[in-house]
Order: C-alpha cells, then structure tokens, then sequence
C-alpha cells in the first residue's frame, strides 16, 4: 500500500524549505499519462497532472516518463482500490479527473461526463465538450470523440436534438491546432453565438451557441482546469498573505508586551527594600512576594547564636533570653517613636498617568465623546498593558462604529439613497446606551420623512417635465397616502398629453395641406406664366398662332413633363375648338338656336379641358343658354317633354336666373303629371310603354319632387 499521509503535527513541525511555499510532499518517481498511447496501466492510480518546470521554460518532456512532486495522498478507497486491481480509465480522463481534484474541495463543479451509448467505448478525441444548458434536451451533453461533429434534428448525426425548431444537419463544429471552429450549415433560422448571428466563429471555452430554442454552451476542458486552477491559487495566495500579516501583527504585540514587561520588572528591582517584612520568609504566608521580586538578592543577617553547652539549663536561659527580646523591642519602639517617620514608598509617575487618563476616559464616555474615549484608552494601556479591567475601549469602539454607522446612513440620505440608507441601518448592530437608542428610533423617523418628502419633490418634478412614464413607476414608491391623489394627476397629464397629440396632429395636418394648396397655386402659376403667350393669341381667336407658341412651349421646358403633356394636349385640343366653335357662331348668327345647341356645348367642353379663364367663357354660356332655351321651346311645341325638361335645366344650370328657362319647367309640370297618370294607367296593360313613359317623367321632373320620386318607385316595379 503507499504510504500514509503524515499527521498534522508532524507537518508543523517539520522544516520547510527555503524559497518557496512550505510542502509536506514526498518526492516520487511516476509514469506520465500520456507516454503509453494516453492510458494508464491497469492498477494504477490517476496522479495530479502538474506542469514540470522544464515544460513551462520551453523544454520538452521526456518521451517515456515524466519525474514530478505530488501533493496527493491516496485514501483508503484509492488503497483498496489499487491493490484489487480495479482497471483505471484512460489516461485523457485520469488526466481530466485528477486535475480536478484539487479543486474538488473548494467546491467547484466537477466536468460533466458525456452521454455515451456505449458505456464500454473508448473516449478518443480532444477534451472539449458540448453541454445543452436550454431547450427540450436540457441536461444533454456530449463529448468529441474525432475532430467533427454535426449537430441537428437528423438521425445519424453525432448530436441529435429533439428540437423541431432546429435544422436536420444544422451546424457543424470540427477541431483542430487553433482550436474548434463552429460552422453554420446554410439554415434558415441561423445559428448565435453568444447572442451573435454568425456563419462561422472560432469558439472559447464558455461561449454560448443558440440554435432554435436550444442553446448549447462550449466546454473546453484544459481550459476549465486552468480557470480553476489560477482562481485556487489566487485564494490561497491571499489566505497566505493574511496568515503572514496576522502571524507578523502577533510578533509585533509579543514584543511590545515583553518590552513592556521587562521595563516594569526592572524598575521595580531598583526600588526593593531588603528590610521589608515580605522578603521574610517567615512572613511569606500573609505577605507573599511578587514574581518579579524573587530574584533580588538579599543582604545576610548575623545569625542569633546560643552556647550548646547550657544543656540543662535550656529553660533558665530561654527565659532570660525572651525577656532580654522583650526589652530590646521596647526600646527600639521608643527609640523609633522619637524619630521621624519613614518616607512613603515611590509611586511610578507612568501608572499615575494611566489611571489619570481611564478617568479621563470615562468621562469622555459620559459626554458621549467615544472617539476621545478610545484614544484615551490606548494610551492608558501603552503606559501601563491590563489597566482597562473593564473592556471601556471594546464598549466605545462599539458605541463609536454606532455613531459612525449613523452619519453614513445621514450622508446617503442628504444623497437621496434612501433603499441603501435604509439597509445601513438595519444592518448597524444595537448600541450599549440609552442615547444611541434614542438616536437610531429619531433616525428611522427622519430617514421615513426625508423618503416620503424626497418621492412627493420627485413626483411634482416628474409632473413639471410631463414624464408620464418616469411618474407611473415612481407611483408604487410614494406613500399609501399619496398614492390617490398622484394617480388621478397622471391621469389627467395623459389626458392633457393626448389632447395635445390630437392638437398637433391636426395642426400638422393643416399645415401639410396649406403647403400642398400653396404648392400647387405657386406650380399653377408658373404652368400659367409658361402658357401666357399661348392663352393670349386663344383669346384673341388667332388659334394656328397659339398652336405655334404651343411648339415654343415645348422648346421651352424639355424637362418638365407636366408642361410638355399640357402643352401637347392644347395642340390638340385647340384645332377642335376652333372648328367647334366656328360652326357654333354660323349657326348663331344664322338665328338657328336649337341646331347651335350642340356645337356649343362642344364648345364649352373643350374650352374647359383647355383651362384657360378668359372673356370667352362667358360668350360660351350665355349663348349656350339662349340657345337650350330656344330648344327647350321647340321641343314643348312638339310634346316632346322629355327633351324639353332637359334644354329648360340645362339653361338653368349655365344662368340660374334664367327666367324663360323657369317658366319654360313651370309649364311642363301639368303634361309631366298628366304622363305619369298615362303611365300609372298603362302600368298592367302596356308594360313597356309605361315604363317608357315613367323614364320621360323621370327626366322631365325635378331632382327632389315627389312625382319623380313615385315614377323611380314604378319603373322599379316593371323592371325585373
């Protein structure tokens, strides 16, 4: 069996070697896991792996062993192990196991093992790993066991996922010298690492892969241990440092009390009286002497003789000698009496200092003034170490941190912290007096109202700068006193906020349409100006010149569309006019109203497609007028009351106050009505003609009248 690791005495007390940090280790020879094809003889006990120094100064290392210090002592479980001949696993997951065991303690999360079908397979491949930390395969993890694999939904993929939201062949990893590369296989949904759409990526240990609602994180294993590692000897380096500063405190307190000691022994040898009664030994039982005292040495006495030869008479002589004692002694007390009394014994000037300076502190103390108590204190016991019997420095220091804890929380206060202000306190422990009670409830009061006055300035502040949303997440802050009254304000900012919206809205659109009106009258103007040569010779009826400034117009702005379609259209449009309206006139002044009826209103027509608003738009209408007026008539006088309804209106709409027009509808009223009684009667016999005849009053009749209102209804009827 190996040997067992030494007990803890024996590791304190043995010497530690200079230069380094103190080792109980033993010094052994052992095979390298990765000579032999990465495993390790069967029996044998996984090692920590340690990096030799010659590896990390470059050097390489030896082919077949590796020689190194180990710090692992096997236990019981390893022995019984060991010496049964348990088969071991390979030498990439001792190595793996073992690296980690020295974090093991320290309560670190050992690497999880992969999923293997097979338990029985080999574990070939690099130590990086794939762990499901999200979706429905959570708790899924995967081990390389070559240098690819495929992740997706497909069967016969090297990690299979259940989730539907992922590709069958979604992405691929494969690793090589520079590590391993992640590669998205051309999916729809993409895959993110570390909240990052990419295509591809050179992944690090911890990086996240989200691939549908799976997301995978990246285990490089050599690298974990490293972590792990460089955190372990961080705490350790920082748990020494402690241990040395307290183990270096501690000398320095030793010595100081030892320094301490010494001057107090040696000042009080200097003051010893031989004479005094309690370096008798006969007196050592009521006056026993102090320690520092026992080494003083002591002046010899002339021993009190007696002749041996009195023999016999031992009680003669022994009462001659007592009364001889008793009155020697009444003469040295009457001697003694006589002179003048002995000095009183010297008091050290540094114990008077002390103890002037505990008074001192107690009052300080009384006047609530602990940090001058402290003080006072400490210097009381560097005079003279133990005077502070009572533990006053540990009652005011306490007392003090109080007061301290007090102002800090009255700082975060005046700094409107008040959830930290509020926490400070609690956390400050009970004071040891009567004031600091009263303090801390006078506190809590005061941090209570400065919170609620702070919320009711930042409340009316939110409400000045009209932050609704600022405002409804201060809300649940305030008061339950408050809280009423600032709901209904916000209320009405919101309501106030939205009018305004409305209002600006409106405004906007106002202003958006003011300047497409204004736009369009200044794009209407310079169309106007650019056809101003044009309209002038239309309205002077030279229209083959106006057709010619047409062509210059054009010449003009090539590069205005508008301009050109328009300046087209008049080239046009103009020729038609002129032979429209030329027949029109004939057949005026030839006193031919009804057959001037229709070239006229072709007129009217193609003048305004031209668009042009000169003098001739009034001769147009008026002899438009006159002209359905006369046909109006002609129609009446032929009975036919349709046409006649049609010129009378069509009078009317050009010249309102039309009077032959009015008069020309009022007359038709009798013979409209007297239609519609043919029609109503013809209505079952003649179906046809009467729907004819309701049509005729249909037209004849105006818009709103009943009458026409009725014929609708009827001819409705006959129609299917």
């Amino acid at each position: 069996m190996p040997p067992r690791r030494p007990s803890s005495s024996h590791a304190d007390d043995s010497p530690k070697p200079s230069g380094g940090a103190s080792r109980n280790d033993r010094t052994e020879l052992k095979p390298s896991p990765f000579a032999s094809g990465g495993r390790s003889r069967a029996g044998a006990r996984p090692r920590s792996v340690e990096v030799d120094e010659g590896m990390e100064n470059g050097g390489e290392a030896p082919a077949e062993e590796e020689y190194r210090t180990s710090n692992h002592y096997p236990s019981e479980e390893e022995e019984e192990m060991g010496e049964e001949g348990t088969p071991t696993p390979s030498a990439r997951d001792a190595t793996r196991m073992t690296a980690m065991d020295g974090f093991a303690e320290e309560g670190e999360e050992e690497p999880l093992a992969e999923d293997d079908d097979n338990p029985d397979s080999t574990r070939a491949g690099p130590p990086v790993s794939l762990h499901i930390i999200e979706g429905p395969d959570k708790g899924k993890k995967r081990r390389f066991r070559g240098v690819r694999m495929v992740v997706g939904r497909g069967k016969k993929i090297e990690m299979q996922l259940s989730d539907q939201s992922v590709s069958r062949r979604h992405l691929e990893l494969i690793h090589g010298d520079a590590g391993t590369l992640m590669r998205d296989l051309g999916t729809i949904n993409g895959t993110l690492v570390n909240d990052e759409r990419v295509d591809e990526r050179l992944l690090k240990h911890g990086d996240e892969i989200a691939i549908g609602k799976t997301r995978i994180r990246y285990v490089d294993e050599l690298e974990q241990v490293k972590q792990l590692r460089a955190e372990k000897d961080a705490r350790e380096a920082e748990a020494k440092k402690a241990e040395e500063e307290a183990k270096k405190k501690a000398e320095t307190e030793a010595a100081a009390r030892k320094e301490a000691a010494a001057s107090a022994s040696a000042s009080s040898k200097a003051e010893v009286d031989p004479a005094d009664p309690r370096l008798n030994q006969a007196t050592q039982a009521r006056f026993p002497a102090p320690d520092e005292l026992l080494d003083v040495p002591i002046r010899g006495r002339p021993a009190r003789g007696g002749n041996r030869k009195l023999g016999g008479n031992k009680v003669l002589i022994g009462g001659g000698v007592g009364v001889a004692v008793v009155v020697a002694l009444v003469v040295m007390i009457i001697i003694m009496g006589r002179t003048s009394p002995p000095e009183p014994p010297v008091v050290d000037p540094r114990e008077t200092t002390a103890a002037t300076k505990m008074q001192q502190a107690y009052n300080a103390v009384r006047s609530g003034d602990f940090a001058l108590a402290v003080k006072l204190v400490e210097e009381a016991e560097a005079l003279k170490p133990g005077i502070d019997t009572e533990g006053l420095a540990q009652a005011a220091r306490r007392e003090l941190a109080v007061i301290e804890a007090f102002q800090a929380v009255r700082a975060l206060m005046e700094e409107g912290r008040f959830e930290e202000a509020r926490q400070k306190l609690k956390d400050t422990p009970l004071g040891t007096t009567a004031q600091s009670d009263e303090e801390r409830e006078k506190l809590e009061k005061e941090l209570d109202e400065r919170e609620t006055d702070f919320l009711v300035k930042r409340a009316e502040a939110l409400l000045t700068q009209r932050d609704v949303e600022g405002l409804r997440a201060l809300l649940a802050k305030l008061p339950s006193s408050a809280q009423p009254l600032y709901r209904q304000k916000l209320a009405d900012l919101e309501k106030a906020l939205d009018d305004e919206a409305k209002d600006l809205a409106r405004q906007a659109r106002q202003n958006k349409a003011l300047a497409a009106k204004l736009a369009a009258e200044k794009r209407a103007q310079f169309i106007s100006e650019a056809f101003e040569a044009v309209e002038r010779k239309f309205e002077n009826g030279d229209y083959t010149r106006a057709v010619l400034e047409c062509d210059r117009v054009l010449e003009a702005h090539k590069g205005d569309t508008e301009i050109r379609d328009r300046a087209k259209n008049l080239k046009r449009l103009i020729p038609l006019f002129s032979k429209s309206f030329e027949d029109a006139q004939r057949k005026v002044q030839a006193r031919s109203l009804e057959a001037a009826v229709r070239p006229l209103k072709r007129s009217a027509e193609l003048y305004q497609q031209i668009g042009f608003n000169g003098g001739l738009q009034e001769t147009l209408n008026e002899q438009l007028a006159r002209a359905s007026v006369s046909a109006g008539k002609a129609a009446l006088a032929r009975r036919d009351v349709a046409s006649a309804a049609r010129s009378f209106r069509e009078a009317l709409r050009i010249n309102p106050g039309d009077a032959g027009a009015q008069e020309g509808l009022n007359s038709l009223e009798g013979q409209v009505e007297e239609l519609f009684q043919r029609a109503y009667i013809e209505r079952d016999r003649d179906p046809r003609s009467a729907a004819e005849k309701f049509k005729i009053v249909i037209d004849a009749a105006p818009q709103d009248s009943e009458l026409r209102q009725k014929a609708q209804s009827h001819l409705d009827a006959l129609q299917p």
